[in-house]
């Protein structure tokens, strides 16, 4: 879909924008400041299909480039008729790759927002507000991008680099050779590091030997300098005695060196040297004693060599050496100068060869040994079985200090590691930490790295030396989920299985993980002294709260103590939200919020709104709150606080009689409502009435209504359908109102002289079209009769429903939750603003964790929320004496060219729905119309094709069906909601003479309640319904049965229409028939109706779980299985 060129102008310019706007409003006013300092230039976009995307690269600070990606997208879940383009609603979603969002996505997945994305968001409004729509489409196709003309600006800018770098190469004049010198080759000596600068010869090619420069001197050429030569030169500088010495690192200087093309000896020749790393290893290499000279064989050894080769002793020799460094230790000079006072390292220089070999030992100490080893004449020292156990029972404490490779015959038998996953941790100075993962095993000499290499290494027990197998397989693959289960790839990665916490933030994150995970993390260990502190834990006795009063609003804040410290309740309950269970209480030390504790503050957070860094309080959550505070925290509240709650306990006893001049006698569950109703009504919040169809609604909310009637005019939005419905009853059981249309005459009129009293009634199409009448005054009380109409809060209807300035709301709805959660919060929204915060910490605290993650404990949270602002009561429940309903699904078989029709189509589909189709707005839209297209089939083929003409199964049995019913003087309501198929079914009685009544949403408001009264008088065996236009606000009791032509998605929807006979008044039993064509979508259909029905329980009875159809569930339906 080309979703510019299927919208009018007018309308996608203005859907974009509010999406936008949405998109703002949808950030955290702390972002605010930092967002403002961004700078943003025009994004690349690009268009496919349904989605429009733009690439924004924000540069903050000189860091690198972030990549800040907007995608818009047509949002398809709305499975409500559109009226116009102008219905058409669209979704943002924002990404980016800076920290602080990646920081909040892995808490939030799918919700993350950071000053970036407001930034991009700031600057996509500023540029649609300031252009009309018609302008938008223009600057859109404006920033699509040429990508070939941009190939050959990027090739352009690749060849212009690779010119410039090869010039400079080839022009060079000059470059810096470093010269190392050790003086006088003593084992001490100093060794230097100067820079000399070289010249390029004029006539030949080469350099000139160089002239030696001052390091400081090339600190003042960077611009001409090599990097890694400015780095040099920062870390050699000698610096002045009144200059700071902490950059001055010698040891860091020659590491640099390592690779260096340029590095030569400080002699004469300037000799060329190649400069690398290893690390020094003490060598015990068995000899045999006939391979020994005579000298080497006088004394013992003489005898051992003369006694039997059974009696004979081992013998090893001592050698040094660099594993991985092929040289000749004794042909090299050893330094153990000034390159650092405290790095354990040696420089290994080849007298007749030009490397030079940074080695690394292990401790400090062992240089002294080093040194002891260079000055022996390690060819005259032999070690024999016995000095060589004695070391080897030593070996891990010498290990510790150096290296020691033992042959096989020392280095002890063969056992298996036990390998123990732990973390390293290691504090960052100034902010993080350093993370590493390593195998420790109590006996081995050091830390390994999982899964690398050897797979025999050295251990050492109190019976001496030994060898471990490994299984580096397994421990690669361990610490691979434990990388992935813990977060850990999400760090900056450092050297192999290491990383690195740039921040305190990102530290407490992973801390808090691995505390949440107990036993089952691997264990930390610390250096000594150096350990993030994780104090005690913090309880509710350690809480103090305050509220204080605010416009429409209660104001909370609190403290916990913690040894002496305050920490804010704001930030416990981030910490809880953020699913953390250490928060900061000071310089790198937390304290771990309780579990119960935690759950605790969990349910508070539900009821609290977040405002600027301000926490609120909405009058409908003061119970909650005050519950949740509980009575064991101290409590400073202000008098309105101590006023609402002493108002709500005595609700409790507050049970009011139905107004004198309310003409009706209610049954014990309507007097219940109606109290329920008066209760809300004196505390001020709104709330929802969701009895069953047929219950009664209507005449509860006028006894309130009646007692709310002096103090101001009410307002009543119901479907066009129902409104005649309300004149009569409130005409006939509360005559003491004035009950008006808003539809004919002077509009404008009715609005301005309603007063008390007065009862205006008014369609929800109309409230749309005229919302500023609407909300240009002020009404005493709002009802919202059959409330799912405001179920999609982006639509405008919705808006302008919010936008209607009222003392007190009410929503009549048997359905108040339908398919997804969204329509709950839309609802609630609108009834009780402020219980549910905004949509977004409505979707992170709830839909998401429900919907997505099937997560028990935010669905009995969400539940525990709302229940005492919906009142539901099934009739199955309340009205025993209601007369039983039967249901009964009849099969309709196709016959073989209906069957062949229906399954060319399911092919058809799934070739083209698995066709790689890669944007999920069009692939939903697409599957829904294949969805439809199926379900038509099922019913008739002539809704798809209209040359069909051999009829259909369907049809069929509901021509046999009807001539049971006419047979035994009963009558039938016929719903279906695809109205061409309403149509075929008026054709087939026409040619019968059957007589029917009609409504579908083309019928007027008078002549539908025409053929209702008519219907009821007696008029018509039948009436054929459309499922949307007709399945609410009908009392059709005259009839005895009810059939669903076609199954519709949701169960609710057909219980609705069912309830239009089933209802008070019917005096009869009821059969409900269902036709459903065997061996197709259908059958599918129906088997989700107990899915759905479990959505509404999971929620409003607090009982098992809620779900939202995903697209791939949708395919399903097509593909399950051969249905024929």
């Amino acid at each position: 879909m080309d979703l510019i060129a299927d919208n009018l102008p007018t309308a996608f310019g203005m859907v974009l924008g509010e999406a936008i706007s949405r998109l703002v409003d949808d950030h955290d006013e702390s972002l605010d400041k930092r967002a403002a300092m961004l700078k943003v230039d025009a994004p690349k976009f690009s268009q496919v299909d349904g989605t429009l995307t733009f690439e924004f690269r924000l540069r903050p600070n000189r860091k690198p480039p972030y990549l800040v990606t907007l995608t818009v997208t047509p949002d398809l879940d709305d499975d409500g008729p559109r009226d116009s383009a102008l219905d058409l609603s669209l979704q943002t979603e924002v990404r980016c790759d800076c920290q602080q969002f990646q920081r909040v996505a892995k808490s939030m997945p799918g919700r993350a927002k950071c000053s970036c994305t407001l930034a991009i968001a700031w600057w996509m409004h500023e540029q649609l507000s300031r252009r009309t729509s018609e302008e938008v489409l223009l600057f859109l196709s404006e920033l699509k991008t040429d990508t070939v003309a941009a190939g050959r600006e990027v090739v352009g800018q690749l060849l212009k680099l690779a010119d410039e770098a090869h010039g400079r190469s080839k022009d060079a004049t000059s470059r810096v050779q470093w010269r190392i010198k050790i003086a006088n080759s003593q084992l001490y000596g100093p060794v230097t590091i100067n820079p000399f600068v070289q010249k390029a010869k004029k006539n030949s090619k080469g350099w000139s030997k160089g002239r030696q420069t001052p390091a400081f001197e090339l600190l003042r050429q960077q611009t001409e300098t090599d990097p890694i030569d400015g780095q040099v030169a920062a870390l050699t500088s000698q610096p002045g005695y009144d200059m700071n010495r902490e950059h001055y690192n010698l040891f860091q200087a020659v590491d640099l060196l390592v690779g260096h093309p340029n590095v030569a000896w400080d002699d004469a020749s300037a000799t060329p040297i190649d400069v690398v790393r290893g690390e020094i290893s003490i060598v015990l290499e068995p000899v045999e004693i006939d391979s020994l000279d005579d000298e080497e064989r006088s004394g013992e050894l003489q005898i051992q060599r003369e006694s039997e080769p059974s009696q004979r002793q081992t013998l090893y020799r001592v050698g040094i050496r660099v594993p991985g460094v092929d040289l000749d230790i004794r042909r090299c000079e050893l330094v153990l100068g000034n390159l650092h006072p405290a790095q354990p390292v040696v420089l290994i220089a080849e007298t007749e060869g030009n490397r030079l070999v940074l080695a690394a030992l292990r401790d400090r100490r062992a240089t002294r040994l080093i040194s002891y080893l260079l000055k022996s004449d390690l060819e005259e020292v032999l070690l024999d079985d016995e000095t060589a156990h004695q070391l080897t029972m030593r070996i891990g404490e010498v290990g510790s200090l150096v290296r020691v490779e033992l042959p096989d015959q020392l280095a002890g038998p063969l056992e298996e590691v036990e390998a123990e996953l732990v973390f390293e941790m290691r504090p960052r100075g100034g902010a993080g930490m350093f993370v590493r993962l390593s195998v420790f095993d109590a006996r081995l000499q050091d830390m390994l790295r999982p899964g690398q290499e050897p797979a025999i290494v050295p251990a050492i027990t109190e019976e001496g030396p030994i060898r471990l197998r490994r299984d580096t397989k397994s421990e690669r693959q361990r610490a691979n989920e434990v990388v992935t289960r813990f977060g850990i790839d999400s760090l900056s990665p450092d050297e192999p299985w290491s990383w690195v916490a740039e921040t305190d933030d990102q530290a407490l994150d992973l801390l808090a993980r691995l505390y949440e995970a107990g036993d089952s993390a691997p264990r930390m260990i610390w250096p000594e002294g150096e350990t993030i502190r994780v104090r005690g834990e913090i309880t509710p006795s350690a809480l103090r709260v305050q509220i204080d009063d605010s416009k429409d609003w209660f104001g909370l804040s609190g403290t916990v103590s913690v040894d002496g410290r305050e920490i804010k309740l704001a930030d416990l309950l981030a910490a809880v939200t953020e699913r953390r269970a250490l928060v900061r209480v000071g310089d790198r030390e937390f304290a771990k919020i309780s579990d119960a504790f935690r759950k605790r503050l969990e349910q508070l957070g539900d009821t609290l709104v977040s405002d600027r860094g301000n926490l609120k309080v909405a009058d409908a959550a003061v119970p909650a709150v005050q519950e949740l505070i509980g009575a064991d925290v101290p409590l400073e509240a202000t008098a309105r606080w101590h006023e609402t709650i002493h108002r709500l306990e005595s609700l409790a006893d507050f049970h009011p009689e139905p107004p004198d001049t309310l003409d009706v006698s209610f049954r014990d569950y309507q007097l219940e409502g109606f109290r329920w109703l008066s209760r809300l009504s004196r505390w001020g919040v709104g709330g929802v009435l969701a009895d069953d169809m047929g219950l009664g609604k209507t005449v509860q909310t006028l006894g309130v209504l009646v007692e709310r009637a002096a103090e101001g005019p009410a307002l009543v939005v119901a479907p066009t359908s129902v409104g005649d419905n309300w004149v009569r009853e409130t005409e006939r059981f509360s005559p003491g109102l004035n009950p008006k249309l808003y539809r004919e005459g002077n509009r404008q009129h009715l609005i301005e002289s309603a007063g008390p009293g007065d009862l205006l009634i008014v369609s929800y199409q109309l409230v749309q079209r005229d919302a500023r009448r609407f909300a240009s005054r002020h009404w005493h009380t709002l009802v919202l009769d059959e409330a799912q109409f405001i179920k999609n809060a982006q639509t405008k209807t919705a808006r302008a429903i919010r936008d209607i300035d009222a003392d007190w709301r009410i929503a009549l709805s048997g359905t108040p939750l339908e398919n997804h959660l969204g329509e709950l919060w839309s609802l609630m929204r609108t009834i009780s603003p402020g219980l549910l915060g905004s949509w977004d910490r409505f979707r992170n605290r709830f839909a998401d964790p429900i919907e997505r993650h099937k997560d028990a404990e935010r669905r009995e949270s969400l539940a525990r929320l709302v229940r005492p602002f919906i009142l539901r009561r099934t009739k199955e429940k309340v009205l025993r004496e209601l007369p039983p309903r039967t249901e009964i699904t009849l099969q309709a078989h196709l016959s073989g060219e209906e069957r062949q029709r229906y399954d060319d189509a399911r092919m058809e589909a799934l070739a083209e729905l698995s066709g790689g189709i890669d944007q999920p707005g069009e692939h939903r839209m697409r599957t829904l119309a294949w969805l439809t297209k199926l379900r038509q089939l099922a019913c008739h083929p002539r809704l798809v094709d209209r040359m069909w003409s051999r009829g259909s199964a369907k049809l069929t049995l509901l021509s046999s069906l009807i001539d049971e019913l006419r047979d035994g003087d009963h009558r039938a309501l016929i719903f279906s909601q695809f109205v061409k198929h309403l149509g075929l079914i008026r054709e087939l009685l026409d040619e019968r003479g059957i007589t029917y009544q009609y409504l579908d949403g083309a019928t007027p408001a008078k002549e539908r309640q025409r053929r209702v009264d008519a219907f009821q008088a007696g008029e018509g065996d039948l009436f054929l319904i459309s499922l949307k236009a007709g399945g609410t606000g009908l009392n059709l009791t005259a009839a005895d049965y009810v059939i669903h032509l076609d199954p519709w998605w949701n169960p609710a929807v057909e219980d609705q229409a069912t309830d239009r006979a089933h209802r008070i008044g019917q005096d009869r039993p009821v059969t409900v028939y269902r036709l459903v064509a065997s061996g197709t979508i259908e059958e599918q259909i129906l088997e989700m109706h107990a899915d759905k029905r479990e959505l509404v329980a999971g929620v409003l009875d607090g009982t098992d779980r809620a779900a939202k159809m995903e697209t791939e569930d949708l395919i399903r339906l097509i593909k399950a299985g051969d249905l024929s």
